[in-house]
C-alpha cells in the first residue's frame, strides 16, 4: 500500500536489477489490483457519494475508507466537486485518509535485502525502500565498490544502517545543508557511543555519563547523562520535547536516583531541516552509594510534521483570493503577478498565506519550518522550477504569509501550474526510553 511519507527524498536505482522487495508501510509495494482498476472503483464510489439513499451514500463513504490512503491519488479536489453532498463527504473521507497516511508514514522504514553486494548497491537500495537519502562522504568514496554480505528481512533502517558502519568502520553524520546522512570515517574529536537504542523511527545513543561534584552540596555528587536522538531523514521533526521526571535512572538494583531538577520541562528544536536532537539528563548520587553503571527508563516525544500534501493551483486557479484545503492546511493566494521580459522571459510573484486549523508551540515558536515547505512551479512535462527568493510578511500562531518570486521564467505563464507541498498534521511521536547498562566514566571525586 502506498503511503505519503514526510519530505521523502528518493534515490535512482542504478545499473542493475532489483534484488529486494519495498518495505512495508512506506515505499510502494505493488498494489493488490492494478491501478486502473482502482481509479475505476473510486470513481464509482465517489457516484454513488450522490446517490438519493442514505444508506448508498453511507456505503459508499465506508468503502472509500476501507481502500485506505491509496485512493487519495484519485479522490477530486473537493472545491472542484460540483455537488455540495459529495464535496462534504470527500472532505471527511479525505481529512481521515491522509490522518491515517500521515501517522502510518511515521512508522519505522524496514529494509529488505540479501547477498553480496557492493555498498554503493546497499546504499542505493536503502535509499530507495526507506526513502532515506544516505550516501558515502567524497573521502572514503572508494569504498563504493567493496562488497558486503547482508541478510536484511524487514530489517529497520537502523539496523542496517548501524551495520553498515560497523562492517566499514564508519559512522553515519546528518548534513542539514544537503538534507542527506552522509557515512564518514570517525572524527578524531568523535565521542564512542555508551549504549545505543532503536526504536521506530529513532536512533538513541549516550555517549557520556559523568559524575561531578555539586558546589555547596556535601552529600551528593551530580550525574550528567548526554546523548543524541536522531530520527529518520526522511521525517520532518520540528522539536523534542519532554519533562526531567519523565526519564528516570536507577541502579541495576532498582534504587532510583533523584531528578537533579525534577520540576524541569524541555523544549529542545530540532532546526529547521535537522534530525539529530542533543538531548542531557541530570541525577543526584547519593555520596554512600557506589555506581559503577545505570539504566534509564522512561518516555521522549518529538513533534513531527507528517503527511505531506500537493497542493496545487492550475491556470484558470491562478488568481487572488483562491484557495485549496487539505488535511488541516489552507493555502490562500492573495496576489499573483507576472511580469513579462525580453526574449519571451518573464518574472513571477505569489504571494500566499499558508494557515493550519491548531496552533501551538510548533507555530508559536519554531514556526521557521513552515517556511522550508517546497514551494515550486510545474509544467506540463512535469519539470520544476524553483522560486528564486522569499520575503516573509505575516507570522502568526498557526499561520504565516510568504511572497515567493522567479527570475527569468520562460514564457508563457500559462504553462504553470503553482505547487505547494505541505504538512498536513502535527503530531507527538513518542520515543520509549530503555536503557540498560550504561557505564559511568570512573572519576576521583572529592572527599566530602
Amino acid at each position: 500500500m502506498r503511503i505519503l511519507t514526510v519530505l521523502a527524498i528518493a534515490i535512482g536505482l542504478m545499473n542493475g536489477p532489483i534484488l529486494s522487495v519495498v518495505a512495508t508501510g512506506l515505499a510502494a509495494d505493488p498494489p493488490a489490483r492494478p491501478a486502473p482498476s482502482i481509479r475505476k472503483s473510486v470513481e464509482a464510489l465517489i457516484e454513488q457519494l450522490d446517490s438519493s439513499t442514505l444508506s448508498e451514500r453511507t456505503q459508499a463513504e465506508r468503502a472509500l475508507l476501507d481502500l485506505g490512503p491509496e485512493v487519495l491519488t484519485y479522490l477530486p479536489a473537493p472545491e472542484l466537486t460540483r455537488s455540495v453532498a459529495v464535496r462534504e463527504s470527500v472532505k471527511r473521507i479525505r481529512v481521515q485518509l491522509e490522518r491515517r497516511a500521515a501517522r502510518e508514514s511515521a512508522q519505522a522504514s524496514r529494509i529488505t535485502l540479501s547477498g553480496s553486494l557492493p555498498l554503493n548497491q546497499i546504499l542505493t537500495e536503502i535509499a530507495h525502500q526507506t526513502r532515506n537519502r544516505v550516501e558515502l562522504a567524497k573521502d572514503v568514496a572508494d569504498l563504493a565498490t567493496q562488497t558486503i554480505d547482508v541478510a536484511w528481512d524487514q530489517t529497520p533502517f537502523w539496523e542496517a544502517l548501524d551495520e553498515v558502519g560497523r562492517k566499514q568502520k564508519l559512522q553515519a553524520v546528518f548534513h542539514v545543508s544537503q538534507g542527506v546522512l552522509q557515512l564518514q570515517p570517525p572524527g578524531s574529536k568523535s565521542n564512542p557511543e555508551l549504549v545505543v537504542q532503536r526504536s521506530g523511527p529513532y536512533r538513541l545513543a549516550i555517549h557520556s555519563a559523568e559524575v561531578r561534584p555539586i558546589v555547596g552540596n556535601p552529600t551528593h555528587h551530580l550525574l550528567r547523562v548526554s546523548g543524541k536522538v536522531s530520527l529518520e531523514p526522511r521525517l520532518r521533526p520540528l522539536f523534542l520535547h519532554f519533562a526531567a521526571a519523565d526519564v528516570t535512572a536507577s541502579n541495576l538494583s532498582g534504587r532510583g536516583l533523584d531528578p537533579w531538577n525534577p520540576s524541569a520541562t524541555y523544549e529542545l528544536p530540532c532546526g529547521d531541516a535537522g534530525r539529530d536532537v542533543a538531548v542531557q539528563f541530570d541525577y543526584l548520587i547519593p555520596n554512600n552509594l557506589e555506581l559503577a553503571s545505570f539504566q534509564l527508563r522512561g518516555r521522549l516525544a518529538v513533534q513531527l510534521a507528517a503527511g505531506i500534501e500537493r497542493i496545487v493551483f492550475d491556470q484558470t486557479s491562478q488568481t487572488p483570493g483562491a484557495s485549496r484545503r487539505r488535511g488541516g492546511v489552507t493555502v490562500r493566494l492573495r496576489e499573483v503577478r507576472f511580469e513579462p521580459l525580453a526574449e519571451e522571459r518573464l518574472n513571477a510573484e505569489l504571494k500566499v498565506t499558508v494557515g493550519y486549523d491548531a496552533g501551538g508551540p510548533a507555530f508559536e515558536s519554531h514556526r521557521t519550518w513552515m517556511f522550508h515547505n517546497a514551494v515550486y512551479f510545474e509544467d506540463a512535462m512535469g519539470t520544476r522550477f524553483d522560486f528564486t527568493e522569499y520575503d516573509t510578511s505575516l507570522q502568526v500562531d498557526g499561520a504565516v504569509g510568504v511572497d515567493y518570486r522567479w527570475d527569468k521564467l520562460h514564457g508563457p505563464a500559462t504553462q504553470y501550474h503553482f505547487v505547494y507541498e505541505a504538512p498536513t498534521l502535527i503530531l507527538d511521536l513518542p520515543l520509549e526510553v530503555k536503557l540498560d547498562s550504561i557505564p559511568i566514566k570512573s572519576v576521583t571525586l572529592p572527599a566530602p
